[in-house]
């Protein structure tokens, strides 16, 4: 027994393996895009969105009057399957691919039309006729790529707020522990290493509150478009019915495009998206960064905290310990950044009436949202909750760095104390034995400018004080 059977589109006959949903216009487009062997069924989010999608499609144009009703029944069954999971492995296009989806929106009705006749024996469905009814690859493909990132979204805000949690925390944990700052890299006035873990939790924050104001902007979607934002071929009354069965389906308050033409054309939405996941990138770029610096050593560095052991940091060096974690972070999120340019670009390249390069600006996207979802916690637990402090070390940086005769300068004056400054590198004395020394503050005084709250804490920081 043959273990393929033949199916027929518009080009001609196809062989498909015997047990696939998919059809011909799969199966061409496996042929034609052997690329990173990675295909629609990793990316569980998309395919969810097309059952939404097309279920709302189906129901819609039934109610309409535009689709058999059985026919729209049985689509829609298929559909919830879809959304379930059941048929991700049915998803084998490349995600790079034709421009525009089609291919990958071709599998999704081929999946459903045969799942909907294996489900009513009764029925004949068609994927293009019935499943994708009134509908383009341009109007659908647009929708599920918003639609996917939504989906998506929840498990990367719950990574990053895993991340400002921890800081939060740890920040209130060392809320007393006095350090030196560092600006240009070099010694600075002092500052607490709470109050450096605050900011950092204050940065995730509002990254956050930046990434939910640009998901907003993708609730706006381009379904009942069709070819172009026109329309064509769509039945009277069909679109706001499909929206309404999206919201109910998804839970998502999605709306209808002021303009359906550029609902089509642009993708500046999801740009905006894209770009502030990049923000986000940034920052923890620099937070990871700043820990690593901090916790380096432990002998030779500035060691101030030191980072939860993972696993051993070298193949020759016995005992050697590195920052495992955060060095996986900084990867991760190199790659994040470089996905958000493959979007800009993509972006970019749209040209006249429809960007056809959204394949590639759904996949990067969903990767690299998938990725930190995956990784924030783990981070925040393994290298923010998980670092220990060295509380000597802080210390000695506090009481030898000249950056504490700053608080001279009123006293006096920025040329006097300068001198004390370099007197601190030129002796090796600290700068409160040369202030005594020179008998420049009263025993009061001293209390009194080197009190911790004097030296720290003139204004409010979210966090602590909000």
């Amino acid at each position: 027994m043959s273990e393929y059977r033949i199916e027929k589109d518009s080009m001609g006959e196809m062989q498909v393996p015997k047990n696939a949903l998919w059809g011909a216009s799969t199966a061409r487009a496996v042929q034609n895009f052997p690329v990173s062997g990675q295909t629609g069924s990793t990316l569980p989010d998309l395919i969810k969105s097309y059952g939404y999608l097309k279920k709302a499609c189906a129901l819609a144009n039934r109610d309409v009057k535009a689709l058999d009703a059985k026919i729209a029944d049985a689509i829609a069954r298929a559909a919830d399957e879809m959304i379930e999971g059941k048929h991700n492995r049915e998803f084998v296009v490349d995600v790079f691919q034709a421009g525009a989806g089609t291919s990958i929106n071709m599998n999704a009705n081929e999946v459903l039309a045969t799942r909907a006749m294996q489900l009513d024996p009764t029925v004949k469905v068609n994927p293009n006729d019935h499943v994708n009814y009134g509908q383009s690859t341009n109007d659908t493909f647009p929708t599920v790529l918003h639609l996917s990132a939504l989906l998506a979204f929840p498990r990367l805000d719950s990574g990053l707020k895993a991340v400002q949690e921890a800081c939060e925390k740890k920040g209130k944990e060392w809320a007393r522990v006095i350090k030196s700052g560092r600006t240009h890299l070099q010694d600075a006035v002092p500052i607490t290493l709470g109050q450096e873990f605050m900011s950092w939790r204050n940065c995730v924050r509002h990254v956050r509150q930046n990434l939910k104001e640009a998901a907003d902007k993708l609730l706006e979607l381009a379904l009942g478009g069709s070819a172009i934002g026109s329309g064509l071929n769509t039945a009277d009354g069909y679109r706001p019915v499909a929206y309404k069965y999206l919201q109910q389906f998804t839970g998502l308050k999605v709306r209808e495009p002021e303009d359906p033409f550029e609902a089509v054309n642009s993708r500046w939405a999801f740009l905006n998206f894209s770009a502030a996941i990049r923000t986000a990138a940034v920052e923890l770029t620099r937070v990871t960064n700043d820990i690593r610096l901090l916790s380096c050593g432990p002998t030779t560095g500035l060691d101030e905290f030191r980072l939860k052991p993972v696993q051993p940091g070298s193949s020759i060096m016995p005992g050697k310990i590195n920052p495992s974690n955060p060095e996986c972070m900084n990867q991760l999120l190199y790659q994040v950044l470089g996905n958000d340019h493959t979007v800009y670009l993509c972006a970019m390249a749209g040209q006249l009436d429809l960007n056809v390069m959204m394949p590639t600006m759904c996949c990067t996207t969903l990767w690299s949202m998938n990725w930190l979802a995956n990784f924030l916690p783990k981070f925040a637990e393994d290298t923010v909750a998980g670092c220990t402090l060295n509380a000597e070390r802080c210390q000695n940086y506090l009481e030898t760095s000249q950056a504490l005769v700053t608080v001279l300068n009123p006293i006096i004056g920025y040329a006097n104390a300068a001198k004390i400054a370099k007197e601190t590198l030129t002796t090796g004395k600290t700068p409160k034995q040369l202030i005594r020394e020179h008998g420049i503050l009263t025993p009061e005084q001293e209390k009194k400018y080197y009190d911790i709250d004097y030296l720290t804490r003139r204004y409010p920081q979210a966090g602590f004080d909000s």
